[in-house]
């Protein structure tokens, strides 16, 4: 009997954590791919686009912020991609501040590489800083 409450419990728990990370793997107000970063302090969305050959990642705050649309300036050096390709590739985005970004702060960050050239899934990791505090997160396009 405790075996099979101990199944059930392990089944129970398993399918919220499988609902809660499917309820964050949607595509962005950009049609990107969202990234949690922190307990949903922000949502990085990568943008890609294969025939420029750029991507742009947009920062939202919590969770809200994401589904509002709602961008949130973030201070940040740049942000690092790390995508899972062969070999692997990384990528440093530079900040691109909108005109009502606060200075030294930016929602939106871009790079020009040429795997981005390439119409594929795209798989691996987003991180940076945002003052002093490291974010890191992992991404994978279905």
């Amino acid at each position: 009997m405790r075996t099979m409450f101990g199944l059930a419990l392990v089944g129970l728990i398993g399918g919220l954590a499988a609902q809660a990370a499917r309820a964050d793997d949607h595509k962005g107000p950009h049609g990107g791919i969202v990234v949690e970063w922190g307990e949903e302090e922000y949502h990085p969305e990568i943008v890609v686009d294969a025939k420029a050959g750029t991507v742009t990642v947009y920062v939202y705050g919590n969770h809200d912020d994401l589904h509002k649309k709602k961008l949130k300036a973030i201070d940040s050096k740049n942000l690092k991609l790390v995508l899972k390709t062969s070999p692997a590739t990384t990528v440093t985005l530079e900040p691109a501040p909108e005109k009502d970004d606060p200075k030294g702060s930016s929602t939106k960050f871009t790079a020009k590489h040429d795997v981005f050239g390439k119409d594929m899934k795209w798989e691996g990791t987003i991180s940076g800083k945002v003052g002093t505090k490291p974010y890191s997160g992992d991404f994978k396009q279905k």
